[in-house]
């Protein structure tokens, strides 16, 4: 019961109270980008500087199509795969076939190596989160996703591994590529994250704990973009996601009938009464922040 308290305190605190993005987890600070230094658009200026970080709302929205053949220049250039993360958000917003083509091609077959150490595994987080934004517009990245949900799919076109790999981590992608389902914005997405709520009712951790992945925390992520998607609308989700308007609605879901109801699902009241203790405690501090 305590490893389960714990991890469900981690898991609390990553999905609640935020903190550091993959890539800033990845790397402190901005690298210098090995991407092409020749004449570049200032709306582009920003992910040349901060290649290891999301690019903020406000950078994502200038991306234009005609950037694609520079982005993706950059993407194939830089050897480093968590220098590249700037560049896969930007690259998800334009999210045409031959986007979806590259981003496929690195989920399957690791950017540039099969063996990957700890420090790159991140950009994959990165590279699926572009997957689901893409997702909102693109049919290839939403089938791509509806694929990836399960383990098996992993198992069988997963080419690359990481160095110290512990089991589990078909089944830690197959639940990360549900959550990003919630980024789509779809009404299909909503079906498909119901059925999974139903069908993992009596989910049960795995006796080997390098195995306990936590699906009720993808799953109820999921659901909290989609209904935000819903409340803000899908263009400006897209071009808001992760900044202040979706912070707020985020935390107007969370504190819904709806969303009371799929956190405790997700986090049993009855089961692990300290660990809601913080979830109140958590809802007290952002309602004084409002």
């Amino acid at each position: 019961m305590k490893r389960v308290l714990l991890l469900g305190i981690g898991l609390l605190s990553f999905v609640l109270f935020g903190g550091a993005t993959a890539a800033e987890r990845l790397a402190a600070g901005s690298a210098a980008s090995r991407v092409p230094q020749g004449e570049l658009p200032a709306r582009l200026q920003w992910a040349r500087d901060n290649p290891n970080r999301r690019p903020p709302p406000e950078v994502r929205r200038d991306v234009r199509t005609e950037d694609k053949e520079w982005l993706i220049q950059a993407y194939r250039s830089q050897p480093k795969a968590n220098q590249r993360i700037a560049i896969v958000w930007l690259l998800a917003c334009v999210g045409d076939d031959e986007v979806f083509r590259l981003f496929s091609e690195a989920l399957r077959f690791g950017p540039g190596a099969q063996t990957l150490d700890e420090g790159s595994v991140g950009v994959f987080t990165e590279l699926l989160h572009g997957m689901g934004v893409m997702a909102q517009t693109n049919d290839l990245a939403f089938q791509f996703l509806t694929e990836a949900i399960n383990p098996d799919w992993w198992r069988k076109e997963r080419k690359w591994r990481v160095t110290s790999e512990q089991p589990g981590e078909n089944e830690s992608l197959a639940w990360m590529s549900v959550e990003v389902l919630g980024l789509s914005a779809r009404s299909e997405a909503g079906v498909m994250l119901d059925r999974i709520k139903r069908e993992s009712a009596g989910y049960v951790p795995p006796k080997d704990p390098r195995e306990n992945w936590a699906p009720g925390s993808n799953v109820y992520t999921a659901k909290r973009y989609l209904e935000v998607s819903r409340k803000m609308g899908r263009q400006a989700f897209r071009d808001g996601l992760f900044g202040s308007e979706f912070k707020r609605y985020s935390l107007e879901w969370r504190r819904s009938e709806e969303g009371m109801k799929w956190l405790e699902w997700w986090i049993p009241r009855d089961q692990l009464p300290e660990l809601w203790r913080d979830v109140e405690k958590f809802f007290e501090n952002s309602e004084r922040d409002r």
